[in-house]
């Protein structure tokens, strides 16, 4: 992957626009169609070098909101103790976008973790690296997905 002047990759920087796209629609319940719609120019005047990698943002978008229902299950089912709505909309969002990575195949499990993890230290409150590395591992634990 290459890196932009800041040292982070095309994937990084998209995994981060998708997630600010499903949190937006999560928030306002519009679909990921609208949103990505409705965002690009927004997208491409805060982060110019996005349009380099807008085709990976979409398809996080789109494969997300596609499968929102079958991924909240398995959020939901890695989770027992927090319920969806109890969760903050940021971390159900990056669980979303980590579970949909992992089970689709999109990336590597141990970097889709490792950049959940991240993303969770940047958007989310003290304990969101941890619940995210928890919940994503488990999951992978429940699908018999190897992680390293």
């Amino acid at each position: 992957m290459s890196s932009d002047k800041n040292g982070e990759t095309k994937d990084t920087a998209a995994r981060r626009v998708a997630l600010w796209l499903l949190w937006a629609a999560d928030v306002t319940g519009r679909s990921g169609d609208e949103i990505l719609l409705e965002s690009y120019a927004t997208a491409v005047e805060i982060e110019p070098a996005i349009t380099s990698c807008w085709k990976d943002v979409e398809a996080r978008v789109q494969g997300a909101s596609d499968r929102l229902e079958m991924l909240n299950e398995q959020v939901q089912a890695v989770s027992p103790r927090w319920r969806l709505g109890r969760m903050a909309s940021i971390d159900r969002n990056i669980l979303r976008l980590g579970a949909w990575e992992i089970l689709s195949g999109y990336r590597a499990p141990i970097v889709v973790i490792n950049a959940c993890i991240e993303l969770g230290k940047l958007y989310g409150e003290k304990d969101t690296p941890a619940f995210i590395n928890g919940l994503l591992d488990q999951l992978c634990k429940n699908h018999n997905i190897k992680v390293a």
